[in-house]
């Protein structure tokens, strides 16, 4: 019988596509701006807060189920390749279809990404969050710690920028006409490697679970034609639903419905509001009144 190659983005090189898009004006563009966000809204927001420069309120939002999710050090290196995550699918869109369709989706992906983080940045300039993490300072976790201060935690911006991936990819896969066939088979990898990496938020004590629906909400308003309710349920009912969770299936239940739950109250209050980001707000507002500063 013969052996069929499964289509993957996993053997695609970021150096290449880091290349592509230097290569052209639109992406460089895009990249560069990117860049200045980050920097600005990412690194700088939180020493400057760090550091005493800014005074914003920093809360803790643990919650007790974040307890049911044993601390797994070993996997630092998926929770670590969430940016390669969503640059490995350019490579393949370089690979099918050339440079310059590569840097057309490029370009397009950074601009929304960079909203994530200019709109996630809102709400850290209203409260900053945090989680207590492990003192395990070994292997990359030094590296976390010196270069996180671990203020900005809703809403997580691994888990946004993960589901922003495997949707966005989900359309343009669509949109450029690959097979159904390759289609599904990359639509499912990037499925299950958005579902790892927020599982592994968890597993190494990055954020909390209310860290998770905050970021499903906030991308059913950023980009609401790929990430409906519809879309958020299939995504919470699969997280620790593979047969290698680390979390009691009673737990499982109880954490599927908090997110669940969470989700859909910041989403039926947000349409009331006049932007997205007011019920975070507010929410953060009930656990600063309750005492949860950190």
């Amino acid at each position: 019988m013969h052996n069929r190659r499964v289509p993957t983005t996993r053997r695609q090189s970021v150096l290449l596509v880091l290349v592509n898009t230097v290569f052209h004006r639109a992406s460089l563009v895009a990249l560069l701006r990117y860049a200045r966000t980050v920097m600005r809204d990412f690194f700088f927001l939180q020493f400057s807060v760090k550091f005493g420069l800014k005074k914003i309120v920093v809360l803790n939002v643990d919650h007790p189920l974040d307890r049911t999710v044993p601390f797994r050090p070993e996997k630092v290196g998926v929770y670590l390749d969430f940016v390669a995550f969503w640059v490995r699918p350019l490579g393949y869109i370089r690979r099918r279809f050339g440079g310059k369709v590569a840097a057309r989706y490029t370009e397009r992906f950074l601009r929304l990404v960079d909203l994530c983080y200019r709109d996630a940045a809102q709400v850290y300039r209203f409260r900053m969050t945090t989680t207590k993490r492990p003192r395990y300072y070994r292997g990359h976790f030094l590296t976390i710690h010196l270069f996180d201060p671990h203020f900005l935690c809703v809403p997580s911006l691994h888990v946004i920028i993960v589901v922003l991936a495997y949707t966005f990819y989900r359309r343009a896969f669509a949109e450029l006409g690959l097979p159904e066939e390759e289609r599904a088979a990359l639509d499912a990898e990037l499925y299950a490697g958005a579902v790892s990496i927020t599982e592994t938020v968890l597993y190494i004590k990055q954020h909390s679970v209310n860290c998770i629906p905050a970021a499903l909400y906030a991308m059913t308003r950023i980009t609401p034609e790929d990430v409906t309710p519809t879309e958020v349920v299939r995504f919470i009912a699969s997280l620790f639903a593979g047969s290698d969770s680390l979390v009691a299936p009673e737990d499982v239940r109880l954490i599927h419905e908090h997110i669940s739950d969470l989700y859909e109250e910041l989403f039926l209050e947000g349409c009331h509001d006049s932007g997205w980001i007011v019920p975070l707000q507010r929410w953060l507002n009930a656990y600063s009144l309750a005492g949860f500063i950190n």
